[in-house]
């Protein structure tokens, strides 16, 4: 009964602590600060990658877990991309597809990797490179230094944020409510193409990392 009370005190102790930093810091979003900016949010269109056929050397940390090989983008005749990894020897990963309605359909994973949360959190991470989600309801806002499309969604916004002309692609947030919880940078487009992409979750580790394999 003893440790039980103990443990119970030091869970309300905790609590106590939490409650009062929130309160402290007014458990602030990171984003407070963004003003309502004018502009237009389909300038981040420029931004979207132009895929046909293009291979990246891949680096994924998952957790404890490290896989590499080579990620395959490719256009289908019905306008749908592919999108394959598969290790230097062929053993594959998987083999997603993202079709042009907005659909996304898994050929394949990997058994050990075959779980919902995975699959869906792979498809969120593409779908934020790629420009996926419509711009309907979309906002533009700013700070002192850079501009933000604000896309909403149901647990907070993806952020495509730039330099305040819209003419560099700085990085791309999904957020919380209040703070990132997944980083993207493209870095160094070419002929429409970014050379290098950097996705990095905020939360745990779970991060993709892309090098263009130049033919």
């Amino acid at each position: 009964m003893r440790y039980s009370l103990q443990n119970k005190g030091r869970i309300a102790l905790l609590m106590v602590v939490l409650i009062s930093g929130c309160l402290m810091t007014g458990c602030r979003s990171v984003y407070k600060g963004l003003q309502p900016a004018t502009g237009d949010a389909a300038c981040i269109r420029q931004f979207k990658p132009q895929y046909v056929n293009t291979l990246y050397s891949t680096q994924v940390d998952i957790l404890k877990h490290h896989l590499s090989g080579l990620l395959f983008f490719k256009q289908m005749p019905d306008s749908s991309l592919r999108v394959v990894f598969a290790s230097e020897m062929g053993l594959k990963f998987f083999d997603f597809a993202f079709t042009p309605d907005g659909g996304f359909v898994k050929h394949y994973m990997m058994p050990k990797m075959d779980k919902q949360v995975i699959v869906t959190t792979l498809r969120n991470d593409f779908e934020l490179v790629l420009q996926r989600a419509a711009l309907d309801n979309a906002k533009v806002l700013q700070d002192s230094m850079y501009r933000y499309v604000a896309i909403p969604t149901p647990k907070g916004n993806n952020y495509y944020i730039t330099d305040t002309g819209c003419t560099r692609l700085e990085r791309i947030e999904k957020s919380s409510k209040r703070k990132p919880v997944v980083k993207v940078w493209l870095r160094d487009y070419q002929q429409g193409v970014p050379d290098t992409i950097l996705i990095q979750h905020q939360n745990f580790k779970f991060n993709i990392s892309l090098q263009q394999v130049q033919k």
